[in-house]
This record gives structure tokens, sequence and C-alpha cells, in this order.
């Protein structure tokens, strides 16, 4: 996707909430043999038969009762799909995502790379039961709550969800340090994702990042598009957006307050930007929430 001709989060590019489904047919499951950088979440679990998931360079053989939990910009291929394979999923469109995750946690790379390797969770039947309940809830959600509050209502639920992935992950935090070996190009993602967080207010051009990295900026790019599927402009303004919106779900703060806290030179200029990559004016998101 290139940041400067669409919005980050364009209706016309993703589903509305309105379309939020679950689905038992395979024929709807975004994955394919060769691999393809996720624009959604995808969280479901297999009713039978078997297949082989791929994401970056973990494998897991997939079968009854093992629940997916998929990422979006997770590199993911399936293959060796028996003919029997079915699964009860839901798709999460990546601007849902990320808005949910901001109400839960930070989602740092370490966080993104425990997913990529903790993908697959064997369940048993009073489990397997739950999350079928937990669809049929989305879906009565998805289909009855007012339009204006539909999307705030199905998010509310996914928190419920990613909460406990987020919990496992806290949870095996010393395993996971010692677990993971990181590539000389997936540690400069790592440190540039980190920098991105404490100083986008500060600067939101490439070069800060790439001087800071020691780099140059036209490697920062091509290495985070090789890594991520996305530019290094992608994070810094995703990240910026993910910010203001979280400012902007606390109605205690006027709008003046998150201009300064984000070191935009002006409330127009902040306007202008929120609305370049979202669609809506800050005022129009906000009334969307409350």
């Amino acid at each position: 996707m290139e940041v400067n001709n669409q919005h980050i989060d364009s209706p016309n590019n993703e589903s509305s909430p309105e379309d939020f489904k679950i689905y038992d047919d395979i024929a709807d499951l975004p994955l394919h043999e060769n691999p393809t950088y996720l624009n959604e979440g995808i969280n479901g679990i297999c009713t039978g038969g078997s297949a082989i998931l791929n994401v970056a360079s973990n494998q897991r053989k997939i079968t009854k009762n093992d629940l997916v939990v998929l990422f979006p910009y997770h590199l993911v291929s399936i293959t060796e799909v028996s003919d029997d394979f079915s699964m009860l999923f839901y798709k999460v469109p990546k601007t849902m995502f990320m808005d949910t995750m901001s109400g839960l946690c930070r989602l740092t790379l370490d966080f993104f790379f425990y997913m990529r390797q903790n993908f697959s969770y064997p369940l048993d039947d009073n489990e397997r039961e739950r999350f079928a309940h937990f669809c049929h809830l989305l879906s009565f959600r998805a289909s009855s709550s007012p339009n204006l509050f539909r999307k705030e209502s199905i998010m509310h639920l996914l928190r419920v969800f990613y909460w406990d992935i987020y919990i496992a992950f806290k949870n095996s935090a010393p395993a996971t340090e010692q677990s993971i070996k990181y590539t000389s190009k997936e540690k400069i993602t790592f440190n540039f994702f980190y920098l991105v967080t404490e100083h986008h207010s500060e600067s939101r051009e490439v070069a800060f990042y790439a001087k800071k990295l020691s780099i140059s900026p036209k490697y920062l790019t091509l290495l985070m598009k090789e890594v991520t599927g996305q530019t290094a402009k992608y994070w810094i303004i995703e990240y910026t957006i993910l910010e203001l919106k979280s400012l902007l779900r606390n109605t205690q703060l006027d709008i003046k307050e998150i201009v300064k806290r984000t070191n935009f030179p002006s409330q127009s200029v902040m306007s202008r930007f929120f609305r370049e990559y979202t669609g809506m004016t800050p005022s129009e998101y906000r009334n969307s929430i409350s």
C-alpha cells in the first residue's frame, strides 16, 4: 500500500462493520499456497481435516480443535490442505484490528514476532464450544447493534479475545526473549519500531530514524518493506494515527491539547493529516465512538 496515494484505513480497502461475518467455508479463507502478507486478522478453529500453515519461517500442522490466530502483516501461506479441511472463523479488518489493540496494549514488535511463532493452540471440546459461542455472539452484535455503535460493539468483544492472547504473551515473556533469535535485519526493524514509539511526535521523516540507526533512508525503506511488507514511512504514519485515535478516545482532552501533545504545528495541519489517512476529521472520529 502506498501511503501517499491511499488512506491507511480507507473504506474502499477494507470491509465495513456491516460486512463482519462468521465463515465456515474455506473458500472464504484469504490464504494461498504462495506466501502473502495479510491485510486482515484471522481467528478461527479447525472443525475437520488438516492443513499446514506457514507464518514467516514457522510451520504448524492444523488439525481438528486447533485455534488459529493470525495478525495483519504476517506473511502466511497454507499447504497440504486435506479434502475434508474445514474451519469456523472470522476476519478482522486491519483498521479494526489496530483500533482494537490500541485499547488493550502497545503492539510491539516482540509481540508481533511472538505471534509468528504462537499462532495455533489446541483446544478441548469445551473450549471449542466456547469459541463457537463467541463467534455467534460476534455475529449477533454485527447484525443487531445500531449502525453508529456497531464497530465499537464488535471491538469490545474482540478485546476480550485478544486480551487472553496478550496475557499468554506477557506470561511467556522471559522464555520468549530467550527463544526468539532475531536476524540482523529483524534487529534493525525492532529498533526502528521502538524509535518510532519514542520519537513519532518529534519527527515523522524517514531520514530522522535512518540517521539514528546509522543507515540510509533508502535502505531503511527497503528493509522495512522486506521484513514487514510495508515501508518505513507507512509505519511512522500508522503509529501517529494510532496515537491520535487513542488520544481522541479520551474525551477529557480537547483537540488543542492533542495537537500540542503530538507536536503538530497547528490544529488545521493535524486535522488535514488525520483526514488524509483516515477519511475523517478528528471531530468526526471522536463523534463516531462517543
